[in-house]
């Protein structure tokens, strides 16, 4: 019984080798049927057409009943040559059909990433249409045998939307994907309005990971309705949080624009901070006010109207009396640079330095000019007024100076405070300098300046500046050290830092390789070469880098959402496509489109 059941096992394993060798392709049907294998699939050579099971009996009744008739006096020869030639012919199909999908592929990646470039240039999306015009005609000119190539890429009014709302969407899920590997991350809320002066307000999230890579992008844009109460921003900035499943628990700061004009800021700041004490007790929300320099800073401040209500009204009164003028021509350059054809009363003073400065070194030209015109600008000529011009375009440089190194992309809130700093000190120093009457400093009021007292006219201003400073930016005094541990970890007093973390502070301080490695690299850098070591450091650091030091991306993007005009130019788009375009045209977005 025993060698009857093993003689029918192997039988058995003999019958389903046999079948198995039955269906598998054998070279010498190719010349026999003219079939080959295209991705295991027996495919007629002649007509294309496949056969289901690699059985030499479906292949011969294929043959024998549909092309036989027409090979049956072919010597073996004849059916090498032939067999030959259908091989080239099927590869030739391939070739193509594959060049094809290649063009189609470059073709619709091109489109993605011209959608992309007209989102982020703010410009309308008819402008598609028009870009694919410039491309056929260089084509036509460089490689009119690529023309077809370019003809494929989609850029028509309904297309370029679709595609800005699918860059969105990945860069949506990309942002879902990061936030689970944050170990630390801060939010930046701003609100503002767009160009239909509708209520919006901007979040966004800066996340490090462990290994020290920072992502800052779009978190979201929500509308805003009625008054904007405390509450009603703590709700859309929880709101937009919780659509991206970040743990609030790792919260580090939140960063407004310090206005005391928006309702509810504070308010909105002592909600997260409740929200992040309740659900962790030892955990403490930071809270900054961006370093970005406010409007009021300047006007209430400085206290020059007198001196910039003058200018502007003389720069417009010219500007629509004699702009053919020869003299005045590098002025307008600088504001047609600045401001592009719309200089009015509304441009902020921040960015008026250079205008400031232009006016100043023209000043002779514009008196004899407004003179022959019978408008004559008695202030032109007064001394003392001239003088305060001089000071305010001595004053205006450093703060646009100071405002520009604020503004830089992608800075450690560490570098924006030593800006800050700095300031600081220099305003401390022309104090003293102009109780001395010492204009060194201040080069375009030394020039005008007639008697040894006119530096002490302007110490008002400077004290006024230095307090206003040392109030807008406490926020980041209280912060001191926990920075300085950040930037400076080598060379901070280690009685300054918290018990927490000193053992490892002092363990990296003795570290002579970490150090060689901290002045090659600098930071945020050197954090990266930490290593497993220094966890409870690690985590210190990386909540400081995942801080912002200001809403000045926010301001920006909503500087972007004035030029885009949406409404004219694409009255299509419903609120999820006007929110896709500025996801995609906000700064610092990496859409990577594939």
């Amino acid at each position: 019984m025993l060698i009857f059941l093993m003689h029918l096992s192997l039988s058995k394993v003999g019958k389903r080798k046999l079948e198995q060798e039955s269906h598998t392709f054998q070279e010498k049907w190719e010349r026999a049927y003219f079939f080959v294998e295209v991705k295991n699939v027996p495919t007629c050579l002649i007509c294309k057409q496949s056969v289901s099971v690699s059985k030499e009996y479906h292949l011969r009744h294929h043959y024998e009943t549909n092309h036989s008739r027409n090979h049956e006096g072919y010597t073996e020869k004849m059916r090498d040559k032939k067999l030959n030639e259908l091989k080239k012919r099927l590869k030739f199909q391939h070739d193509v059909l594959l060049n094809v999908n290649k063009i189609s592929d470059a073709a619709m990646k091109c489109s993605y990433v011209l959608s992309e470039k007209i989102a982020r240039a703010s410009k309308p999306f008819t402008d598609g249409e028009f870009i694919k015009e410039c491309l056929l005609s260089a084509a036509e000119i460089m490689c009119p045998e690529q023309r077809h190539a370019f003809a494929n890429i989609r850029l028509s009014a309904n297309i370029v939307p679709r595609h800005v709302g699918d860059v969105a969407g990945n860069l949506q899920d990309k942002l879902r994907g990061k936030g689970k590997s944050f170990v630390a991350f801060s939010i930046a809320a701003h609100e503002g309005a767009d160009v239909d002066n509708a209520p919006q307000l901007a979040v966004f999230i800066r996340g490090v990971d462990e290994t020290f890579d920072v992502t800052e992008e779009l978190l979201d844009m929500v509308p805003m309705t009625g008054t904007s109460s405390g509450n009603e921003l703590f709700v859309c900035v929880e709101e937009s949080l919780k659509k991206f499943n970040v743990d609030w628990s790792k919260l580090v700061s939140v960063s407004t624009d310090g206005n005391s004009a928006l309702v509810g800021v504070e308010q909105l700041v002592t909600e997260l901070k409740s929200k992040v004490s309740g659900l962790c007790k030892d955990t403490e929300l930071k809270s900054v006010h961006g370093l970005i320099l406010q409007e009021s800073l300047c006007t209430k401040k400085l206290k020059m109207d007198h001196v910039m209500d003058i200018v502007i009204h003389t720069i417009t009164w010219i500007r629509s009396h004699g702009s053919d003028h020869r003299e005045f021509s590098a002025l307008f350059s600088e504001l047609d640079a600045q401001y592009g054809s719309l200089f009015s009363v509304g441009l902020k003073w921040l960015s008026r330095g250079m205008v400031l400065r232009r006016f100043f070194e023209l000043l002779e030209e514009i008196d004899f000019f407004m003179s022959s015109k019978g408008k004559p600008v008695p202030q032109l000529t007064s001394k003392d007024w001239v003088k305060d011009l001089a000071f305010l375009v001595d004053i205006m440089t450093y703060l646009n100076m100071l405002d520009i190194s604020l503004q830089r992309r992608s800075q450690v809130v560490t570098q924006m405070y030593d800006s800050i700093h700095s300031f600081l000190m220099k305003l401390c120093l022309w104090e003293t300098h102009l109780a001395r009457n010492n204009l060194a400093h201040f080069p375009t009021l030394k020039l005008v300046s007639e008697n040894e007292r006119d530096g002490l006219n302007y110490i008002p201003r400077i004290k006024e500046l230095k307090t206003e400073f040392q109030k807008r930016f406490s926020d980041f005094k209280l912060y001191e050290n926990e920075l300085t541990l950040f930037s400076s970890p080598f060379s901070v007093n280690i009685n300054n830092v918290s018990e927490e973390l000193q053992m490892e502070v002092i363990e990296l301080q003795c570290n002579t390789i970490l150090k060689t490695k901290y002045d090659c690299v600098g930071i945020p850098e050197f954090y990266k070469h930490l290593g497993n070591g220094y966890p409870k450091y690690k985590n210190h650091c990386a909540k400081i880098l995942s801080m912002f030091g200001s809403t000045y991306v926010c301001e920006q993007l909503f500087s972007v959402m004035r030029q885009q005009k949406t409404t004219k130019y694409c009255p299509q788009l419903k609120d999820s496509g006007v929110t896709s375009l500025r996801r995609v045209a906000a700064p610092d977005t990496h859409p990577g489109v594939e």
